[in-house]
């Protein structure tokens, strides 16, 4: 029964890491509820399997007067995020009781397919993945198949070959939508948690061909940044780089994976600045804010250089003496990660300093405007509203009433729908305790790292995925393809650390 259970999660991960961020019906407009219906379908498969399975070992072990150590056992595999998932699946429900729009709660059509529905089962899938993953290594091909696939789509289709003819329906909106993942906001959102995974797999991948294929994946994905019309790739991305640097810093042989990424993201940038000035494909390249900025001034070739430094600066150690090379090893080790730390620290309250002095209604293409009113409807909002919020996905409902009572004039649209920030999401439609639920979620997979005995490179990957999840939940916020992606690798991460523990 131990197989099976194992067995199904791996077939279920495979198909959500290939299928989900593949599949494509006939119009970019249905492609949130197709996705989830996916999604729900096997969801629905792999809990009623384990489920199965579960029943059937425990009446086998009440058979053999086990059943007492079996429910022991399942009990003592638990965490402190298995406590925050519940209570945050059972808020859910409670506000969604409470909420004015019982309906629209449950389905989440009007928050990107993310309503209570999808919050249980994504809880119920987190237990399956946390209880039953093996620590296989082989998975993580699957999301490379998946991602690259989507990639290469997605890179096709912004140099205007649509050769799945997806455009035709939409020519108007042609620059928002993107490969088979939809609005280019969802396509950042999806690289921001796949790109910091595999600048981090090449370090637990021991073939030399397979590292090449990533390599090969992170260079076709550095330059979609430079050709994708948005900059909040750039954004999620950049925050999970910040765990990569330091986790690069905590042995100095990490290095060189890191230096090859710099290389690579300046080869994208030549690549992208000679088709920027030299059009030959039938679109020209769109460029957001950070890619001009980049293009404009040649700034891509920072990381390369830095790169070209640490690489030359690694063999030049490699020609000390092996007691002189062992103290830098560890001066290196011992400081660098601690004055990264410091810097972070520095550059957040910078950040949040310039953004406090300088906040406006049109602040990173008008989600200032969103921010705002989904603030005031916050406190606007009753003693119970504010504690367990107006209800999952029904944010659209507070910013509506905001506007409608502004003192000066703002059209409300399906914008306003999302808040385009996690926290602030679900402080409003979960209240306080929906955010602090939510950031918990967020900081608990660190403790858990650093409270692992062996600190697995594999999880230090799927770490560097749930940063860039945070990154990209700053300015888009839950979307159905990127959740289900992040509640996978959030079950991962609690199986290692399960793993970890029992050894």
């Amino acid at each position: 029964m131990k197989k099976i259970r194992e067995e199904s999660v791996k077939m279920f991960v495979a198909l959500m890491f290939t299928l989900l961020p593949l599949y494509y019906s006939d119009n970019y407009y249905n492609i949130l509820n197709d996705k989830k219906d996916v999604y729900y379908l096997f969801a629905y498969i792999l809990i009623a399997a384990v489920a199965c399975s579960l029943m059937i070992s425990l009446a086998v072990s009440i058979y053999k007067k086990q059943g007492k150590a079996f429910v022991c056992n399942i009990w003592q595999q638990g965490n402190a995020l298995d406590i925050v998932m519940i209570v945050f699946a059972l808020l859910a429900v409670c506000s969604t009781i409470c909420s004015t729009d019982i309906r629209t709660s449950l389905s989440g059509e009007k928050a990107w397919g993310v309503g209570t529905w999808t919050i249980l089962v994504s809880v119920l899938v987190y237990f399956v993945i946390s209880r039953c993953y093996t620590g296989k290594s082989d998975i993580w091909v699957y999301l490379y198949l998946g991602s690259f696939v989507v990639l290469a789509i997605g890179v096709i289709d912004r140099l205007g070959y649509d050769f799945l003819i997806m455009h035709d329906e939409i020519p108007l909106q042609y620059n928002i939508f993107i490969s088979t993942i939809g609005n280019v906001n969802f396509w950042a959102a999806y690289l921001s948690m796949i790109v910091p995974f595999f600048m981090l797999a090449t370090i637990f991948t021991r073939s030399r061909v397979r590292r090449a294929c990533i390599y090969f994946f992170l260079l076709v994905a550095y330059f979609s940044l430079f050709i994708t019309l948005t900059n909040t790739t750039y954004i999620g991305i950049g925050i999970a780089v910040l765990f990569v640097v330091w986790y690069s810093f905590q042995k100095v042989i990490r290095l060189k994976n890191f230096a090859i990424n710099g290389i690579l993201f300046s080869v994208a940038g030549m690549v992208a600045e000679f088709l920027w000035k030299h059009p030959y494909t039938p679109r020209t390249i769109d460029t957001d804010t950070v890619s001009l900025i980049l293009l404009q001034h040649r700034l891509y070739f920072l990381p390369g250089v830095a790169g070209v430094v640490i690489l030359v600066a690694l063999l030049g150690a490699g020609t000390l003496s092996e007691d002189r090379k062992k103290k830098l090893d560890c001066l290196v080790e011992r400081f660098c990660g601690k004055i990264w730390i410091g810097l972070i620290v520095i550059g957040v309250i910078g950040t949040i300093y310039y953004l406090v002095c300088n906040y406006n209604l049109e602040l990173f293409n008008y989600r200032g405007s969103i921010w705002y009113f989904a603030f005031h409807g916050f406190l606007d909002g009753n003693l119970s509203q504010k504690l367990i919020g107006a209800g999952p996905a029904l944010l659209d409902t507070v910013t509506q009433a905001e506007i409608a009572k502004a003192d000066f004039y703002v059209e409300w649209n399906w914008l306003y729908c999302t808040a385009h920030n996690d926290v602030l999401e679900y402080l409003v439609t979960m209240g306080v305790f929906g955010a602090v639920l939510k950031i918990l979620m967020y900081l608990l997979p660190y403790y858990m790292y650093a409270k692992g005995k062996e600190r697995k490179p594999q999880m230090a990957a799927v770490l560097a995925a749930l940063t860039g999840f945070i990154g990209q939940g700053l300015f888009t916020g839950p979307y159905i393809l990127t959740y289900v992606i992040y509640v996978i690798f959030l079950g991962v991460l609690a199986a290692y650390y399960r793993m970890d523990k029992t050894k």
